[in-house]
């Protein structure tokens, strides 16, 4: 089993991506990916996406990269 995080730095906030994968020779058995937002003076972390679907967690990490906080405005609750 392989587990990777990326962290994607903010000014107030860190979004974390957490990715497990459970490999065999003939191919991926088990993946689930999490998606948190960490703020960074409380250190508190919010779950903001669940996902079993292979690759989808990274394709969230690029967006918030390149437009950064507003990629997650979809998962966010309304106020």
């Amino acid at each position: 089993m392989k587990t990777t995080t990326t962290v994607v730095r903010g000014l107030a906030i860190d979004v974390l991506v957490i990715e497990t994968v459970h490999a065999d020779a003939v191919g991926t058995l088990f993946y689930r990916a999490e998606v948190l937002i960490r703020e960074r003076r409380s250190g508190a972390q919010r779950l903001v996406r669940r996902t079993r679907i292979p690759g989808a967690a990274k394709e969230l990490a690029q967006a918030v990269q390149q437009h950064g906080v507003r990629a997650l405005e979809t998962f966010s609750p309304p106020s």
